[in-house]
């Protein structure tokens, strides 16, 4: 049962720790986002966000495609497959038709902060509408294309610095649609000081 949807996840391999978010999931395997895969056959050690899940996962990437690759288990613990089930039951289910609202796993905050979007050189500075553990609504009258990478600036009202990540464009709205025109992002590449800030965010937010 493979289910498309979307959570943090990190990856490291040959030394490389990448924080990103998945693309789906099944009981054997997960697709991970990233523009830098690792090569095929290669060695990942994995790290899920799933509500209660805390073991890492030892895999191997099974297939590189442009937008990421799969990673197959090769060993998970009794906790770890109980964990990917449950999200696998209470997940979306894996229509390519449906819309991203449809698909996602986690949830939504509401409220405005400054973002600014790089495009090649270009940069633009805008409002985000939401935010998720996985990624933001950007308002912009002029979106950038689907699967269009972008590096994306955060300016989270937490009194702290700004903080940025790389994104890859999965939604987007034009000018004139009921709802505001913008650019659904989800993250591709952070670190793990990223992780850290978004959660402790986030976390902010479901105690008010």
């Amino acid at each position: 049962m493979r289910k498309e949807m979307a959570f943090p996840l990190r990856f490291v391999s040959a030394g490389q720790t990448v924080q990103t978010t998945s693309k789906d999931l099944d009981e054997q395997s997960v697709f991970i986002r990233c523009v830098l895969s690792p090569a095929r056959g290669e060695k990942v050690v994995l790290r899920l966000y799933l509500t209660g899940m805390t073991d890492s996962v030892q895999a191997e990437v099974e297939e590189v495609e442009a937008d990421g690759f799969r990673a197959r288990f090769m060993s998970l613990t009794e906790d770890a497959r109980h964990h990917i089930r449950t999200a696998l039951l209470a997940g979306p289910t894996a229509d390519r038709s449906a819309s991203p609202e449809n698909r996602r796993l986690l949830p939504r905050f509401q409220g405005r902060f400054r973002v600014t979007l790089k495009v090649g050189e270009r940069s633009t500075r805008h409002q985000a509408l939401n935010l998720s553990a996985s990624g933001v609504f950007v308002e912009t009258e002029t979106p950038p294309p689907l699967n269009q990478v972008v590096q994306v600036t955060l300016e989270l009202p937490d009194g702290k610095p700004p903080v940025e990540v790389q994104a890859i464009v999965l939604h987007r709205l034009l000018p004139g649609s009921a709802q505001p025109a913008g650019a659904g992002v989800q993250f591709t590449g952070a670190d793990d000081a990223f992780r850290a800030r978004l959660d402790d965010y986030l976390e902010a937010l479901r105690k008010r």
